[in-house]
């Protein structure tokens, strides 16, 4: 009960472990005296009462942390969420120390956002294995309802692990799952875009180039009926990729309308195709070489090799 009450107090000065146990013990120790693993001298529980503005007595009073209406929660976690959406994930640790995935009557779609909050953040800090935990609880208790924005979150998440896995299979099976799962509702929303957004990375790495093109079409046909973008940079470049794979090179060039690497390396490539071979050189010639390590997009890089040694000798 002392160990409850005292990260209750905590929680409610909005310090972390770390910030109450500074000079006084170690954050470990007290993060097993809040879980009641251990029980804390009188000397220490004194010095605890006076970071927190408290007396010891204050310790002893029943605890009410666990017993949060679901308001209270649901505020907090949409609070968290608009801070991960932000990419503010130095006042996330807050959340987490809160514990909140401990409560006992968080109902399971909320502990499913709780989660996912988790494995974002964990993700943020290069935490793998965790994000990975966090990110599968997500999924297992916001599967309990109707998909929802939340859940397609998760599952884009995970989609994401996966393609880094290399296992580009089960990517798309969890993909297509969802989005079928998506066509039983009427109404469209930014989640359709999303879930085919992610599948055009994967059929383009399984070089299923048609199909990837037909997603991107569905994606403009959405994105036109809700009258919202998604990506357009990003997009635009894969379709330019899907329709210089296609062999469309009179569309690539169409598309064209810009001045960065990527896009000019595809537009290149594409005069090459038509035999516009000088323009093609003058247009390589000012193009930067592609950052090999973080490509923007897939293949650019080989598009580039390629055409620096066909265009090379001229």
């Amino acid at each position: 009960m002392i160990g409850q009450r005292i990260k209750e107090i905590r929680n409610n000065n909005n310090l972390t472990q770390e910030e109450l146990a500074d000079g006084i013990i170690s954050r470990t120790y007290l993060s097993l005296i809040e879980k009641g693993t251990v029980q804390p001298s009188t000397n220490v529980l004194v010095k605890l009462s006076k970071r927190l503005n408290c007396t010891v007595n204050d310790f002893m009073a029943e605890v009410s942390h666990f017993k949060y209406n679901n308001f209270e929660i649901l505020r907090e976690i949409g609070h968290y969420e608009l801070k991960v959406d932000n990419e503010d994930y130095d006042v996330v640790k807050y959340f987490i120390d809160k514990e909140y995935e401990l409560i006992e009557d968080v109902p399971l779609p909320d502990s499913g956002r709780i989660h996912l909050i988790y494995a974002r953040y964990f993700k943020f800090k290069g935490d793998l294995k965790r994000t990975k935990l966090h990110t599968d609880k997500a999924l297992e208790k916001l599967s309990t309802v109707a998909v929802n924005q939340h859940y397609v979150n998760a599952v884009l998440l995970k989609a994401e692990l996966l393609m880094e896995d290399e296992a580009i299979d089960e990517a798309i099976d969890i993909l297509e799952e969802t989005v079928y799962l998506l066509t039983k509702f009427d109404e469209l929303n930014i989640s359709d875009i999303k879930l085919r957004f992610a599948l055009v990375k994967c059929y383009i790495i399984f070089k299923q180039y048609y199909t990837a093109h037909r997603l991107i079409e569905d994606i403009h046909e959405i994105s036109s009926r809700l009258s919202i973008t998604y990506k357009k940079e990003e997009l635009k470049k894969f379709e330019m990729l899907l329709l210089l794979k296609l062999e469309r090179y009179k569309d690539v060039l169409e598309l064209a309308d810009s001045g960065e690497t990527d896009i000019d390396i595809m537009r290149a490539y594409s005069l090459w195709q038509l035999d516009r071979v000088k323009e093609a050189d003058q247009l390589l010639k000012a193009i930067p070489e592609p950052d090999k390590e973080f490509p923007s997009i897939p293949q650019i890089g080989s598009l580039y090799e390629e055409l620096t040694g066909r265009l090379g000798g001229l």
